[in-house]
């Protein structure tokens, strides 16, 4: 096959993949699910829809104007654009319970995922097209000098049926979203031709420009730690008055009895004790500490195999004779105690300590928690009961209101309720002003720990309920954790370069 027909076939090829993403896509969303079905396209669904549009239609311009640079890169750009607004609109539904999805479907599939399979269609069909296409010098010499190449019948067909679903579409478009200032709506309502259904809306432009970031609504910044601070980031302004808590009234003072400096060289974040063990966390640091703080085993944690773990925020029993530690994006880690590790089995989760420690085995393991209500917040504390574990959101730059307890089940690691507390407040205050850096269990009550105006809230569970509000000293100005020993309360503060232990009652 000569060169000049290898160019005709190219073309054709070309005509007929314009036509059929205008066609059968468009061309079908618009006349069965609009026009028969009431389908009335969201926003994103126009943008897909637009963005289908224009790749067929610079096909088109190929083939009528020759094969030219800016037409192929236009055909690319409208593509990836394309990519970009299913890949959102399908990510906005992906984790939706079964058949919970948005508008239309297709054999079980929704229409933006079909988007994003017509993309990528177009990405592969042009990758097939291309493989077989001619030498570039070839279309030049097709072209022969004129300006633009003539129609065949199969072409002039294409561009006629093609204009009509164009213009079809934009008469749809008119009638549902109308025109500038008017644009789409996320939720529309059912397609009609009755001016009395009709809503055209300028709510679209509400805050579109407004703290733009690539990550959008997920641009959470990372919580406050003992080894670096985040008060700037996040926009919250630390004190340690108990009289600026948002509680209505503080039930009971707590006073310190004594104090003491824990040597450890770096910053504690969590500290527990359990087992007979203290047991410490810094970062990606664990150590197990005997009750002189003389560390008896320790481990760093490699954070980015497999899950990623953010810092660690806390660390509980499991199963008996293992634990569970946990990062502030809820992704955790189920390891336990070996002598005789293999090494080479446990590098994956350890960077030292692998031939100490397991994470790698029957009942450990990484994972994920996934919520719902707490989706948008770190969490900073855990603690547990013989069935559940629970987790306390902490507020941040998107969202200093809410205070979000998540109660996930031991047994499969799997959410069962997320709750936030009731309790007697000031009046214009609430939960959010709280900073939990540290929860521990008793008696069916979660001591949930502030750091922000030195506070404990006593949370029974069964009531999802503040019970009691204690105070602690405003000497303790970065408490970490809180636990129970000897029937005793402790509170440990990162402060003045110095991790110190309070006892207090």
């Amino acid at each position: 096959m000569n060169e000049i027909n290898k160019t005709k076939n190219f073309y054709t090829l070309m005509c007929l993949a314009g036509f059929l993403i205008i066609l059968l896509p468009v061309g079908i969303a618009n006349f069965v699910f609009g026009y028969m079905l009431g389908d009335s396209p969201c926003t994103l669904c126009w943008g897909q829809r637009e963005a289908m549009i224009f790749i067929g239609v610079m096909a088109l311009f190929i083939v009528r104007y020759g094969m030219k640079g800016k037409y192929l890169a236009a055909l690319l750009i409208m593509t990836a654009v394309g990519l970009y607004q299913s890949f959102a609109h399908y990510g906005n539904h992906a984790h939706r319970d079964l058949d919970q999805g948005f508008g239309l479907a297709v054999f079980g599939i929704h229409t933006y995922f079909w988007a994003e399979v017509v993309f990528w269609a177009v990405v592969l069909l042009l990758g097939v097209i291309f493989a077989f296409a001619p030498k570039f010098n070839a279309f030049e010499a097709e072209l022969n000098g004129e300006k633009f190449r003539k129609y065949t019948k199969f072409s002039l067909a294409t561009v006629v049926i093609s204009a009509i679903i164009v213009a079809s579409n934009v008469f749809q478009a008119f009638v549902s979203t109308g025109i500038p200032p008017y644009v789409g709506q996320g939720d529309p309502v059912r397609f009609s031709l009755n001016p009395k259904y009709i809503i055209w809306s300028t709510d679209g432009w509400k805050g579109l420009w407004q703290n733009i970031s690539f990550l959008g609504k997920r641009d959470v910044k990372a919580p406050d730690y003992a080894f670096e601070s985040a008060s700037e980031k996040l926009g919250i302004v630390f004190d340690n008055d108990s009289q600026n808590a948002p509680f209505a009234k503080i039930d009971e003072n707590l006073q310190i009895t004594s104090e003491q400096n824990i040597s450890f060289d770096k910053p504690i974040n969590t500290l527990d004790f359990i087992g007979g063990e203290f047991v410490a966390s810094s970062k990606f640091d664990v150590a197990f500490m005997d009750e002189n703080f003389n560390i008896k085993s320790a481990f760093e944690l490699d954070p980015y195999f497999s899950a990623t773990i953010d810092p660690i925020i806390g660390i509980i029993p499991y199963m008996q004779d293992k634990f569970l530690l946990m990062g502030s994006n809820k992704s955790f880690l189920r390891f336990g105690k070996n002598e005789n590790a293999n090494e080479v089995l446990q590098y994956a989760d350890f960077i030292k300590g692998a031939d100490k420690f397991e994470g790698q085995g029957k009942d450990l393991g990484r994972g994920r928690l996934d919520t719902v209500r707490a989706k948008f917040h770190h969490v900073a504390s855990m603690t547990n009961d013989a069935n559940y574990l629970y987790l306390a959101t902490v507020p941040n730059n998107k969202n200093a209101k809410d205070f979000i307890i998540s109660k996930i089940s031991l047994k499969d690691r799997v959410l069962s309720g997320e709750f936030s507390p009731k309790a007697a407040l000031k009046e214009g205050k609430t939960l959010g002003d709280l900073y939990v850096t540290s929860m521990a269990f008793k008696d069916g009550e979660i001591y949930a720990l502030s750091k922000n105006h030195n506070v404990i809230a006593i949370i029974d569970i069964a009531k999802e309920e503040v019970v009691k509000v204690i105070s602690y000293p405003s000497e303790i100005k970065n408490a970490r954790s809180l636990f129970f020993k000897d029937n005793k309360i402790y509170i440990l503060s990162y402060q003045d370069g110095s991790n110190k232990l309070y006892t207090l009652k």
